[in-house]
């Protein structure tokens, strides 16, 4: 890296920031940017790429021209891959150095490990990495004992058992996905964002089973939706058809996670049911992204659309932990962006 590269990645990132993304996305795509504008000179032209995973050593170079791939059969030994019983290297062709190509590198990447994980029915974990799309990782260790850890297990005993149960299900949730410190090479920001919805689900079943939400009479319903229909002058769009039903017909999940944040933080609860289910763009809800993981749309090896997921997950993040606050004493983070 030149002497200049923070100064350069930063000014992208406040550049991007006045386009109007947020901060880390921001400071995210200036990074993946300045990775590809530091390009190894030995690279050549192509994309250089561990690929790891429980598999033999082929006897010879695999070559893939649809994919434009070929991994070389030499094991590679002293990497930042650990526990793989296996590390090559391939190269990937590129037609150019940039952020969209190496996109379109990952996604034919993604293709072979995905078909050959068809061909091993899935018995075959397996995975790639490169400097230029991945980080190289990082962390600390943390200290075991933490002053108030009896405390807080005795919180987590006292509770109902139907309220325990999903609180115990909420803190599993939070611990699994995350990698450990040696396998921070993989990514994992889409299992850990699933994850963390599904503790999110547990601690609003949580809220409801200690403080059931009262259920409106019909004529209480219609007075609601009546008054939904007047505030917006008789006319209703599309959009305000759904908002309706999921709000006021039929709240399902929509209308629990709204009382369970409501009960857990007052007037704050009313932000954070936004950013799961009523922020503007659609796409940026917590609520639409968990969606989008689950169904396929988002693509998981797409540093673009990791790095905006990344952005999203602190506001989950602070969601789950603070409503863990509500069930257990802990120090539990403070929201900069709490309402006074």
């Amino acid at each position: 890296m030149t002497q200049a590269f923070p100064e350069r990645m930063f000014a992208r990132a406040r550049e991007l920031q006045g386009d109007g993304l947020d901060w880390l996305l921001a400071n995210g795509i200036a990074w993946l940017e300045e990775r590809v504008r530091q390009w190894p000179p030995a690279w050549g032209d192509d994309l250089r790429v561990l690929l790891y995973g429980d598999f033999r050593v082929p006897d010879s170079t695999l070559t893939y021209p649809s994919l434009g791939i070929t991994v070389h059969p030499e094991k590679k030994e002293n990497t930042i891959i650990k526990g793989a019983m296996t590390v090559l290297e391939a190269t990937v062709k590129v037609q150019e150095k940039s952020v969209p190509a190496l996109i379109d590198a990952a996604r034919r990447i993604n293709v072979l490990l995905g078909t050959y994980t068809l061909h091993e029915w899935g018995n075959a974990g397996c995975g790639w990495w490169s400097w230029v799309t991945h980080d190289a990782g990082g962390g600390s260790l943390m200290k075991l004992t933490h002053d108030g850890l009896e405390r807080s297990t005795t919180a987590v005993l006292s509770l109902r058992p139907e309220v325990r149960r999903k609180v115990e299900a909420a803190m599993f949730w939070v611990r699994e996905p995350r990698n450990l410190f040696l396998q921070s090479y993989r990514p994992d920001i889409l299992r850990v964002y699933s994850s963390y919805w599904s503790a999110f689900e547990c601690l609003v079943e949580a809220v409801n089973v200690l403080r059931p939400r009262p259920t409106p009479s019909k004529p209480e319903k219609q007075a609601q939706i009546d008054d939904f229909v007047q505030q917006r002058g008789g006319r209703l769009t599309a959009a305000d058809v759904q908002e309706c039903y999921q709000n006021l017909v039929s709240p399902g999940f929509v209308g629990k996670a709204s009382y369970a944040l409501n009960v857990c933080f007052g007037d704050d609860g009313d932000r954070y049911a936004e950013e799961c289910f009523r922020l503007s763009p659609q796409e940026d809800r917590l609520y639409n992204i968990r969606n989008a993981i689950n169904h396929g749309d988002i693509d998981a090896e797409n540093p673009n659309e990791l790095l905006r997921v990344q952005a999203r997950i602190r506001r989950l993040w602070m969601i789950v932990w603070r409503m863990f606050g509500c069930f257990i004493p802990f120090p539990t983070p403070v929201d900069s962006e709490e309402s006074a």
